[in-house]
């Protein structure tokens, strides 16, 4: 795995005058940048061939990124409260300790120094808070929310494929338990240069979601949108799809349960280097993660709104031209 790119010149011209601790290029942070020029590319021209204001696409792309760098960073807090603030997982250590203790235990990161780290994302935290910028910007310019939205689905797909692919190529730790099967690229083992190496063969969920991802978009690109479904036909249908995708893959992560349906592996927080191979072998499924009790909840909202407004009709109107 390669977490950064190291270009002759820049990198010794960093390290020299700007910060000696800079390691190069983040991969992870290159992949964001190619999913954004992506959809800069994708989305005014789907706004043009629906005849809405592709002038908008600039602010919705800027908001939706900002707005999903601040939601999965919020998500991400949520998701290790109880290894802030104490040592033990469990419900007084989870929710009635922080409402006493204003830092962690010490040795343990506070509140502040998680949320300002470089590290630390969480999808669906990045997915909500992104819909919910754009469509809060969508309601003040009095824009057609439903027909927007279904414009940026195709984007939306593709730079959530080619961001988990940042996922994968640097290493993060966002990957699955161990196991036994032999398949090329979707079985992968993180060596010494990756953020939690173990030598263990692993899901390598990070590309499993891609891949799914990637199909939805040609889904949605090549088929779906010239297909003139009722208004938030597109966007009901990417959430029911990316609910469900997220919701299985959870079962083949790393990621505890909110509350275990099965006695919890010994080992559920990921511990120092040479730990890992121990917990990744002893880790498995004991319950509904946080991610699979929001991709719940997205699927159901997606059905909602599929069912209230008949949303596998077509509108009556003739087919929108299939161009671009």
């Amino acid at each position: 795995m390669l977490d950064a790119i190291k270009i002759p010149g820049l990198y010794e011209f960093v390290r020299k005058y700007i910060s000696s601790d800079w390691q190069g290029l983040s991969t992870f942070s290159i992949l964001v940048v190619i999913a954004f020029l992506s959809a800069s590319y994708l989305l005014p021209k789907e706004l043009e061939r629906k005849k809405l204001q592709p002038e908008h696409a600039d602010w919705l792309l800027i908001l939706g990124v900002f707005g999903t760098l601040v939601g999965a960073k919020i998500f991400f807090i949520f998701e290790i409260w109880d290894q802030i603030f104490v040592e033990t997982p469990g419900f007084d250590g989870k929710y009635l300790y922080p409402l006493t203790h204003k830092n962690g235990f010490p040795g343990r990161p506070g509140l502040w120094s998680s949320l300002f780290s470089g590290s630390g994302l969480v999808f669906y935290g990045g997915f909500l808070f992104g819909i919910l910028f754009i469509t809060l910007y969508m309601i003040r310019y009095k824009l057609d929310v439903k027909a927007y939205l279904d414009a940026a689905v195709p984007s939306m797909a593709l730079g959530y494929a080619i961001g988990r692919l940042g996922c994968f190529v640097s290493g993060d730790g966002c990957y699955g338990f161990s196991t036994d099967a032999h398949i090329p690229l979707l079985v992968w083992t993180y060596g010494p240069e990756t953020a939690h190496p173990s030598g263990v063969p692993v899901w390598n969920t990070p590309v499993i979601e891609a891949g799914v991802s990637f199909l939805f978009f040609l889904y949605f690109q090549k088929w779906a949108r010239f297909q003139n479904f009722r208004k938030f036909g597109l966007g009901a249908q990417y959430l029911i799809l990316h609910g469900l995708a997220r919701l299985g893959v959870e079962f083949l992560r790393v990621n505890k349960a909110v509350i275990p349906f099965i006695d919890p592996p010994e080992l559920v927080n990921i511990p120092a280097k040479d730990g890992n191979p121990a917990f990744l072998s002893g880790y498995y499924w004991h319950g509904f993660s946080q991610s699979q009790y929001v991709s719940i909840a997205i699927i159901l909202v997606g059905l909602y709104f599929f069912v209230k407004w008949k949303l596998w009709e077509k509108e009556p109107a003739a087919p929108i031209e299939a161009k671009a």
